[in-house]
């Protein structure tokens, strides 16, 4: 009787603040548009310097740390070649929407169909070498992708970069952030949730398995070459949607939108936040797409200063930026493995810990 008492008030708390993060997300783009809040102007640092768009391709980058997270921190297999499956979907896109005019959901649907066979191709490595070795196979597959894409580009586009319509959904145009932002808020969450249910299977543990200790996992009949695949696949599939949503959204891009620093932020992304963590994905991505334009807005307060703080916020406010990304990554690999999220776990259990002493 007691056990049902204490826990009917946690399960009503987890449900007001689902509630209430949805009432704030749902409110979010209207502050950000009106640039008030219930009729009360906010200034551009109130705000963060954040707008709508910041907020949609953290958003879409939300989509290639899932699906990255998913490969490397939950299967174990490191790629750095994650910018070319966005390079496979936005050339995918291109070619069903843009020449032979497909409709956008159906683009989308090929987009993931294609990244997933991509995907497959860019695993087989993966069945006879490890470490180094298969690294270096995703960093060639980059420049493949990334070579095809050029080709493409040149012969069909020329240098000005491939041309997307406006994406619709039947007769509804998608051409505002606002209408760009709830459909991929949505489209983040029945991701995160379609992942999260995805590594509570069976399957999901023998994977999670197989990253931790290979050789056992093989020893109680698991086949990790099918796992390894699989894996690929599902991501890859993902992050090609993904690819073929950012090229729609930014409405032109050309070979150079995916370099190998597009797929290196990634990577960045999920340590910073917690690799083999999905909220860690989320986290990443939002630190790595916000923070640089939450810097740039306190660096146009500090325009008519001089000294240290003009010179790394106004001199060399890029440069200063990729330092503190950086470092975040060094120490947090030295000292949180676990990333952000790992920190604010290990936070909780503390706190929990001294509760119960007291």
């Amino acid at each position: 009787m007691n056990s049902q008492n204490t826990a009917s008030p946690q399960f009503s708390s987890k449900w007001l603040w689902l509630i209430l993060a949805a009432a704030l997300a749902c409110y979010l783009p209207f502050l950000l548009t009106d640039r008030s809040i219930f009729g009360v102007r906010l200034s551009n640092m109130q705000l963060l310097n954040l707008g709508l768009t910041q907020v949609n391709l953290m958003l879409i980058a939300m989509l290639g740390s899932l699906s990255l997270n998913y490969l490397t921190g939950n299967a174990g297999l490191i790629s750095i070649g994650h910018a070319a499956f966005y390079a496979v979907g936005a050339m995918t896109g291109a070619v069903a929407g843009t020449q032979w005019g497909w409709p956008f959901p159906l683009v989308l649907v090929l987009a993931g169909i294609v990244g997933a066979i991509a995907g497959l191709i860019a695993g087989l490595p993966s069945l006879r070498v490890r470490g180094l070795y298969f690294v270096l196979s995703t960093f060639a597959m980059h420049y493949i992708v990334s070579f095809s894409f050029l080709e493409y580009q040149f012969k069909f586009f020329d240098v000005v970069g491939v041309p997307y319509e406006i994406a619709k959904l039947g007769s509804f145009e998608i051409n505002t952030p606002m209408r760009w932002y709830f459909l991929l808020l949505p489209l983040v969450i029945l991701v995160y949730l379609g992942l999260k249910n995805t590594m509570s299977t069976r399957e999901g543990r023998v994977m999670m398995a197989m990253r931790d200790h290979e050789l056992a996992t093989t020893a109680v009949g698991a086949d990790v070459r099918i796992l390894r695949l699989k894996a690929f696949a599902f991501s890859s599939a993902i992050a090609s949607v993904a690819g073929a949503i950012y090229a729609f959204y930014m409405s032109n891009v050309n070979a150079e939108s995916f370099g190998i620093q597009f797929a290196i932020q990634f990577i960045a992304m999920i340590i910073i936040g917690g690799m083999g963590s999905l909220n860690g994905a989320l986290v990443g991505a939002a630190l790595w797409l916000l923070l640089p334009s939450i810097i740039a807005g306190f660096a146009s307060q500090v325009t008519g200063s001089s000294g240290a703080i003009k010179f790394l916020l106004v001199d060399n406010r890029a440069q200063f930026v990729q330092v503190i990304f950086g470092s975040m990554v060094i120490v947090l690999l030295i000292f949180a493995p676990g990333g952000i999220v790992g920190i604010g776990a290990q936070i909780r259990n503390r706190l929990a810990a001294k509760r119960d002493q007291s």
